[in-house]
């Protein structure tokens, strides 16, 4: 039995645990489910961790940092660190995908040999804000 994921996810967070939960609820939901969570607080203080350990799924870990760096990257880095896939995964803890998501990246990656896959979003304002891109 391989336990080396194809792919790990790394949603790093600051204090955004009203909407945590339906970013990782997004991966949790993925057609393809080889894949480890990793979901790396930057000295969050709100309830982020009480949301990821509300998920009973051993895939998915947490992981703060001691202190607030002010940016994505630093999280991000530490979630690669931490990392033992094979793909490297990035979701923003107010992102949600697709439940085809992954299988279609890593499908796209294996057909074509490339290193890198990407997909085009679908960006939503508030209700009423007129905000619609893609």
């Amino acid at each position: 039995m391989n336990t080396v994921p194809r792919v790990s996810v790394i949603i790093p967070t600051y204090n955004r645990a009203a909407v945590l939960r339906f970013a990782i609820e997004s991966v949790l939901a993925q057609t393809f489910t080889d894949f480890e969570l990793i979901i790396v607080g930057d000295g969050c203080t709100d309830d982020s961790a009480a949301v990821v350990a509300s998920f009973d799924d051993a895939r998915v870990t947490w992981h703060n940092l001691p202190e607030n760096s002010g940016s994505a990257a630093i999280p991000s880095a530490t979630g690669v660190t931490m990392s033992s896939g094979t793909y490297i995964a990035y979701l923003g803890h107010d992102d949600l995908w697709y439940p085809t998501h992954l299988a279609t990246l890593v499908a796209a990656l294996e057909a074509s040999g490339a290193d890198v896959a990407f997909a085009l979003c679908a960006y939503y304002g508030v209700p009423d804000s007129g905000i619609r891109q893609v």
